[in-house]
């Protein structure tokens, strides 16, 4: 097959974009509108050959893709709004790696994203090990004293009996 037809781009889009409804990743949705364009670009230059397709496909998908991460998607620097903190009070999520001793730090991960992130490190005032299911208590801001580094957010969790 020496081009794709103007059709297959498109189908291809609207195939990757819905696809994005199942796998939430918000990077699929950028090769899918980058698929739609191809078509569309085909649409208006029928006799464009294959490699001119799949480059324009190529840099248009990783320049939104590139655009959305750098530039356009929301800041999540520095510390949460307090409604985000006050939506992760509650929020379920597995204990990824063990804290035994209180005040150790582990990583719980969470299904749904949790301010922005599917894994937060966590601290309990109980032994937990991995794959215990933990609630959030609290959202705590705490800087590293020993490194000079900037202050971060961490999760206060309980196990849930």
């Amino acid at each position: 097959m020496e081009n794709l037809l103007w059709w297959h781009w498109i189908f291809l889009g609207i195939v990757l974009v819905i696809l994005e409804l199942v796998v939430p990743s918000f990077t699929i949705f950028w090769f899918g509108l980058g698929a739609i364009l191809t078509g569309l670009l085909a649409v208006i230059l029928p006799g464009l050959p294959l490699e001119w397709q799949l480059l324009f496909f190529s840099v248009s998908s990783i320049g939104f893709t590139f655009l959305w991460f750098r530039y356009f998607r929301p800041r999540q620097r520095g510390t949460a709004s307090d409604t985000e903190e006050i939506i992760a009070i509650g929020q379920t999520g597995i204990a990824a790696t063990r804290a035994l001793t209180p005040g150790e730090i582990g990583r719980v991960v969470f299904s749904i994203p949790v301010m922005g992130h599917e894994s937060w490190e966590y601290t309990a005032d109980e032994p937990i090990n991995t794959g215990e299911r933990l609630r959030v208590i609290a959202v705590m801001v705490v800087k590293e004293e020993a490194t000079g580094g900037s202050p971060h957010q961490i999760l206060k969790v309980e196990k849930i009996r």
